[in-house]
């Protein structure tokens, strides 16, 4: 699975937003980039019902917010990055969030959605990678960090 066939450099942000809900706003205009199939409003209230059953903040810095959608044809995903960190995103382990990707997929096709969230997961389990990523000059290096080691 190449993580580039889901993530374009237009999904990719510096986040300006500082608080939680902000930031998923954000994200879902990011996430809307290219987007045809779902309107922003459906996809803002999947995202916020999703989030309302529990927070998507993972821990070490990293928060995945993911959600399936119907009309949807293919997954995407999109990242944003806070330097600053987003202190009230309520992640597990109560740390700042730095790293936010949204994932969204077609309903029906789970067997996609649970192999992006382990592709994501597996990128971001590193601390050292995702120091590269929050610390990336712009977001034309965050892409290439994150997809960089692309392989099937």
């Amino acid at each position: 699975m190449l993580l580039s066939d889901y993530l374009t450099e237009e999904r990719v942000t510096i986040l300006k937003a500082r608080t939680k809900f902000e930031v998923i706003d954000e994200m879902i205009d990011t996430m809307m980039n290219g987007l045809e199939d779902v309107t922003r409003n459906d996809l803002a209230e999947a995202v916020y019902e999703r989030e309302g059953l529990m927070s998507t903040g993972i821990g070490l810095g990293i928060a995945i917010p993911h959600v399936r959608l119907a009309g949807l044809r293919d997954a995407a995903v999109a990242v944003g990055i806070s330097r600053g960190g987003i202190d009230d995103y309520e992640s597990i382990d109560g740390a700042p969030v730095h790293i936010v990707v949204l994932i969204i997929a077609p309903q029906g096709r789970h067997d996609l959605y649970i192999r992006l969230l382990a592709k994501i997961v597996g990128l971001l389990k590193d601390p050292e990678h995702n120091r590269a990523i929050v610390g990336a000059a712009d977001t034309s290096a965050i892409y290439s960090t994150l997809t960089g080691g692309d392989e099937e």
